[in-house]
């Protein structure tokens, strides 16, 4: 029983290294280094740095600036969740696709997205010539 218990406490992530890669996942996703988040929150880039390594510092204090250069809710930041209905009807290859989108890790969500990214420009290109 203790092997589950010291697994369990291994494979545990810390609120603050939790948040930090939100954080910088979101940066990513908007397409941000961090000093150039540091410049729209009005910090240092080494505090955009300290906060990415879950060193969470002031984060609170800076929270809403953050949020908004992220362009995401504050929610967001804090639970990792956003809830947004969806107004469209989805076939079902789409909700398929949704539900084998929503089942990945953050990272892997974001390989995915700058795929089909690529894919749509590819597209766009192959449309054009």
């Amino acid at each position: 029983m203790s092997d589950v218990t010291d697994d369990t406490a291994k494979t545990r992530i810390s609120p603050g290294l939790e948040l930090g890669r939100r954080i910088r996942l979101l940066r990513e996703m908007a397409g941000l280094n961090q000093q150039q988040l540091a410049n729209k929150v009005g910090i240092s880039r080494s505090a955009v740095a300290f906060w990415e390594t879950g060193r969470s510092g002031h984060v609170g204090k800076h929270l809403g600036a953050l949020a908004e250069a992220l362009g995401v809710d504050a929610e967001v930041l804090l639970t990792g969740m956003a809830y947004k209905e969806i107004q469209e009807t989805l076939t079902p290859d789409e909700s398929m696709f949704l539900n084998l989108y929503r089942q990945l890790s953050p990272l892997i969500k974001l390989q995915a997205q700058k795929w089909v990214e690529r894919r749509v420009r590819q597209a766009e290109e192959d449309a054009e010539g």
